[in-house]
């Protein structure tokens, strides 16, 4: 019982770490609505030269979003993994 009280503090803390957050007001990016849906190895192409292993790193993130379970296609699901 006490083991689950110390697991629901510990919880709470996290969610409630506000401290990182920034002190000023950023704009919303706004016109993406309106852009085309592409692939990710289409929306990435810019940055292939840029970012080491991009192109292994964006092969690798589809193959683990196959079968999104999240609604999104494999493309909108593998550009928001972490």
């Amino acid at each position: 019982m006490a083991y689950s009280n110390i697991h629901k503090k510990n919880s709470a803390l996290r969610f409630a770490d506000v401290g990182t957050l920034p002190k000023r007001m950023l704009a919303p990016l706004e016109g993406y609505e309106k852009a085309p849906l592409v692939t990710l190895e289409e929306a990435v192409k810019p940055l292939v030269n840029i970012v080491p292993k991009l192109e292994r790193n964006v092969f690798v993130v589809k193959q683990n979003c196959q079968k999104p379970e999240d609604g999104l296609n494999t493309d909108e699901s593998a550009s928001i993994v972490s």
